[in-house]
Order: structure tokens, then C-alpha cells, then sequence
């Protein structure tokens, strides 16, 4: 799994162990929904919906909650990615700002201190990037910076766009919360 590899292998476990659980969590809670009906379910939206329907979107631990929780971590790495591709070099730096743009607001004193405490552990920019590559020493390339902004310059539409659709059908349902965790 992605998440798995990134967050803990390439990234180191302390840091993001909190995100990389969250991102678990939520995609095996959406995965058993759409494994209870896969033809029923070709699209996230249909799973939103028809929990919408049956009055189970604002059930704890609902796919619909899952995929809250997911989309505002997708957020924060949204964000995250952002600051970097806008040059950031400070990891710890970029991490709080995304934070704060993005699940701030929803975590309450506890969740954030366990953030501040996490963050501590996160690494250099140098051992950042270095954990992104796909072959050992491809950071040292002299063009491994361009290359990685260009990159983050085509993934980052790309995901806000995914995004902007999630935030669209929880509007129109009104299935956003502002509950703190």
C-alpha cells in the first residue's frame, strides 16, 4: 500500500506514524463498504450516496466518515506538497502550515500535542527528498529538483481537482463536520 511505504519506510515512522494511521484506517473502512457490494459501488460518490440514502452518512465509522477523515488528510498532504513545491525547505515549517490551513481546526488539544510532539521527529529537507526517490542516489542529480517541482506542478492540479469533486458532493449533502477529535 502506498501510504504504508511512504509514510513509514521512505519517511521515517514518527513523524507521520499519526497520518500514515488515519490513511489506513479510513481506506480500509471505505474498502469493506465497497467489498459488501462491489458492483453496487463503482465510484466513492456512489458509497457517499447511498449511505446518504439509508441515513448512515453521520453513523460513526461510516465509509462517508472515512472518507471524510481521508479527504482532509489528502489535504494536508495537499498542502504539505504545496509548501515544498513552492520551495519551502523547512520540513517542520511546511508540516505546521499545513497543519494549520487544514486539520487544525478539527483536533482538539490532545491530537494537536501528539502533532507538536511528532513533528519534532521530522526530518531534514535533505533526508526528505532523498526518501522520494525511486533509485538510491537519484537526489544528488543535478536536476532532481527541477524534476521533482515539475512533478509536484502536475500531481498537485490533479489532486486538488480530485478534491474539489469530494468537497462538492459533501456540500451538496451537507455532510461536513466540524466535530473536534
Amino acid at each position: 500500500m502506498i501510504t504504508d511505504s511512504l509514510f513509514s519506510d521512505k519517511l521515517g515512522s514518527t513523524v507521520f506514524a499519526p497520518v500514515k494511521m488515519d490513511f489506513v484506517g479510513n481506506i480500509k473502512k471505505i474498502h469493506q463498504k465497497l467489498m459488501s457490494n462491489p458492483d453496487g459501488f463503482p465510484t466513492l460518490q456512489s458509497i457517499v450516496l447511498n449511505e446518504v440514502q439509508m441515513n448512515l452518512a453521520q453513523v460513526r465509522n461510516s465509509a462517508t466518515e472515512a472518507l471524510l477523515w481521508l479527504r482532509r488528510g489528502l489535504k494536508f498532504l495537499k498542502e504539505f506538497l504545496s509548501e515544498i513545491n513552492a520551495g519551502q525547505q523547512d520540513i517542520q515549517a511546511a508540516l505546521n502550515n499545513a497543519y494549520g490551513k487544514t486539520l487544525r481546526q478539527y483536533h482538539g488539544w490532545v491530537v494537536r500535542g501528539v502533532f507538536a510532539l511528532a513533528l519534532r521527529a521530522a526530518p531534514s529537507y535533505q533526508n526528505f527528498t532523498a526518501a522520494l526517490v525511486s533509485q538510491e542516489g537519484d537526489e544528488l542529480r543535478s536536476d532532481f529538483t527541477s524534476s521533482m517541482h515539475n512533478d509536484l506542478g502536475a500531481y498537485l492540479p490533479a489532486m486538488e481537482k480530485q478534491l474539489v469533486i469530494l468537497d462538492e458532493l459533501y456540500e451538496e449533502h451537507n455532510l461536513e463536520s466540524d466535530e473536534v477529535v
